[in-house]
């Protein structure tokens, strides 16, 4: 019922009390949405509701304000004082229903809140238990991942025949280890000889195309490579040629493989994953196969070496030699005289499939 239903049905119990003295009992109040009017004495269960008890510029306000003779203002302020003077009051049971209302409304949020959180808890367990399910990454696992992977370094001889020095290269074979430390994305190189500016940046340029190949992210952790030779002609480590293999190292620490021992390799290694050239690759080569590896792996380009191609003829008391380079397959001289697969390879996608395969 809205204000102005109410403000009519007051007016009409009123005009029917000023004119008819209607008698309304204390006992038994009349409701009228929420209000109540009772006798103005209240004394006895006969008592009546005479009209004067109600003054007469009331009785006039009421009828004027019926036929529309006067504003709501002036009916509502004889409203307020037949309240004023308890012949008319609110009702107690329209505040207990609407404090029940109340009750009911904040019932229904706690039940609305009770159910949200039973679901954020359901959600909340299934996720924890899909966080213990997964494997543990092989960065972040304690322990310390052992295996190594061999390299081949050339180092020169200065050979004199009295006269004149001529400089010549042997193969050599060094061991290379990785350490993965929490850290702050340092990449170190631990030797226990000199090494050079080259064999640095491969180490850093190792680090970054292992994230690439992995997708671990290595900014909190320090990269520790060392390496370690029993040749003692060796008195320095330079150059780029063992990038690929501190590659394929740092790859197989992280993804948690072996590594073949009897694949060795020769390559640097590019930002974008490319194995590139070196220098000396038949020395290496004979290194490698001294060493007793099965497979040597060489950049793309570099299978074939330069071999001097001599003839002789001789005419009278001379003998005369003639000599031009010739090519010769790499492959083909290492496998028939040790028995080694010479393979090219362009890139650390290729290389890995031999380091990281068991036969």
């Amino acid at each position: 019922m809205n204000r102005k239903n109410l403000i009519i049905l007051m007016a009409f119990v009123i005009i029917s009390v000023v004119g008819t003295g209607i008698v309304i009992h204390p006992n038994t109040p009349t409701m009228i949405s929420g209000f109540t009017v009772v006798s103005a004495q209240q004394q006895s269960v006969n008592s009546t509701l005479s009209t004067n008890s109600i003054p007469g510029w009331i009785k006039n306000t009421a009828k004027w304000w019926a036929e529309g003779q006067t504003n709501d203002s002036d009916f509502l302020s004889a409203m307020q004082y037949l309240i004023d003077q308890n012949i008319l009051h609110t009702s107690p049971t329209s505040s207990s229903s609407l404090t029940t209302s109340q009750n009911s409304t904040m019932s229904q949020k706690m039940d609305d809140l009770q159910t949200r959180y039973n679901t954020l808890q359901i959600k909340y367990n299934e996720l924890l238990q899909q966080i213990q399910n997964m494997p543990e990454s092989p960065v972040s696992n304690s322990k310390k991942y052992t295996e190594s992977i061999s390299a081949v370094a050339v180092y020169p001889i200065v050979q004199s025949d009295g006269f004149f020095q001529t400089t010549a290269y042997n193969g050599t074979i060094l061991k290379i280890t990785v350490d993965i430390r929490d850290g702050t994305g340092l990449v170190l190189a631990n030797t226990a000889i000199p090494e050079g500016v080259d064999f640095q940046d491969s180490a850093r340029v190792a680090v970054q195309v292992a994230h690439n190949i992995t997708g671990v992210d290595l900014s909190n952790k320090d990269v520790i490579f060392s390496i370690t030779t029993d040749n003692q002609n060796l008195h320095a480590v330079d150059g780029g040629s063992a990038g690929g293999a501190m590659t394929v190292l740092l790859t197989s620490a992280i993804l948690g493989k072996s590594i073949n021992g009897h694949v060795l390799m020769t390559g640097t290694i590019q930002p974008d994953g490319t194995i590139g050239p070196i220098g000396g690759v038949l020395e290496k080569a004979q290194a490698a196969a001294g060493y007793g590896a099965k497979i040597f792996l060489v950049p793309s380009g570099q299978g074939v070496v330069e071999e001097q191609h001599c003839t002789q003829s001789t005419q009278g008391l001379f003998v005369y030699q003639s000599c031009s380079p010739q090519e010769v397959s790499l492959a083909s001289i290492m496998e028939s005289k040790y028995g080694m697969k010479v393979i090219e390879v362009g890139s650390i996608d290729d290389v890995l499939k031999y380091f990281n395969s068991l036969t």
